[in-house]
């Protein structure tokens, strides 16, 4: 949270951009307000977008199709999934023309080809003899899997082989709520090999440090954006990146004190990468932001709010959190102060939630 006021807009300090999806560009099938605005006056100032996104299931045509469908600018090459980080790992370790199971959806099996592998599904029994010598298993998310292909990975991987897995989130979000994800499907075959596979989508490094390939820029001059602390955030700083915590997702300010994690910035919304940071600093005992002065108090916020906006609060309030926790003060304690923060988001007439 230490940043130094800004005079020119928070992204003209960066070449490139690595830009999460869910939740900061859409949400559903709609767009998150100004969100495709912004995307489309940050690519105009020269700097390159990537999206980057742990979704391991859609090709990066249909995922390009749908931002460009809501105003964004994108192509296939500027969408970079965990798929392909997966592909990309095992390329450099397989020779070129190597077979791997492709357990998961069409994106894994595109991302395979793509990388010079080649694809084998795991409805053949691959255990036994056959043409094609499996290599190696990329495991993603798939809709269609069934329990005979678990039950056929789980007999190669027995043997050893190479194991890499897109990503290792525990839950997939849907309309109704939260259904198992790629993470919990790994922990299938976890229970049976006493083994776990290479992860390489956030938080892990390898996704961010594909986007940097694919963007051409160096980490110091690369900013990334994204709406969940335990992914985006943490898988940010494990790269070196700055990052831009975006409060139009799921993840609220106790989230955040609740983990170690501490966003280089925190804004509203995409557009305010497009203009200069209010940074929150140290003011007699507590944080001030623009208007807002916020300090802790025991288990309290004490909040002075004056003509300042949400997020001027939420920078105070979040400063004096983060550095409370830093200082050894119970998460548990930072939480229940960090509910004041959250019900204000919450409640606000701009809330995107």
């Amino acid at each position: 949270m230490d940043t130094e006021t800004l005079t020119q807009p928070l992204v003209a300090g960066y070449d490139g951009v690595v830009c999460d999806l869910d939740g900061v560009v859409y949400r559903g099938a709609d767009a998150v307000p100004g969100a495709p605005k912004a995307l489309q006056d940050i690519v105009a100032r020269g700097i390159r977008v990537v999206y980057a996104t742990n979704n391991a299931s859609r090709v990066p045509t249909e995922v390009a199709t749908q931002i460009a469908g809501l105003g964004a600018p994108a192509t296939a090459s500027d969408v970079l999934s965990s798929a392909q980080a997966g592909a990309a790992r095992l390329a450099t370790d397989l020779p070129p023309g190597a077979a791997v199971l492709a357990l998961g959806g069409e994106g894994v099996v595109e991302a395979l080809r793509d990388a010079g592998l080649v694809p084998v599904a795991a409805a053949r029994d691959h255990a036994r003899s056959g043409p094609d010598e499996v290599a190696a298993v990329l495991q993603g998310f798939g809709k269609e899997l069934r329990v005979r292909d678990f039950e056929t990975a789980a007999r190669l991987l027995s043997s050893g082989l190479p194991w890499v897995a897109t990503n290792d989130d525990a839950t997939l979000p849907l309309p109704w709520g939260q259904s198992p994800g790629n993470g919990a499907y790994i922990e299938l075959l976890v229970a049976v090999l006493g083994r776990r596979p290479h992860v390489v989508g956030k938080p892990h490094p390898p996704l961010y440090g594909l986007a940097l390939e694919r963007l051409g820029t160096v980490a110091a001059r690369t900013l990334a954006v994204g709406d969940r602390i335990g992914t985006d955030i943490v898988g940010a700083e494990a790269t070196g990146l700055d990052s831009a915590w975006v409060l139009t997702g799921v993840d609220r300010p106790s989230d955040v004190v609740a983990s170690e994690s501490s966003p280089t910035y925190v804004i509203a919304s995409l557009a305010e990468l497009l203009m200069p940071y209010a940074a929150p600093v140290a003011d007699a005992g507590g944080w001030r932001c623009g208007a807002a002065r916020v300090a802790l108090d025991g288990e309290d916020l004490v909040i002075e709010r004056g003509s300042a906006g949400p997020i001027e609060v939420v920078r105070a309030g979040l400063a004096a959190l983060l550095t409370s926790r830093d200082e050894g003060v119970p998460s548990a304690h930072l939480r229940r102060a960090a509910a004041t923060l959250d019900r204000l988001l919450d409640d606000s007439p701009t809330s995107t939630r």
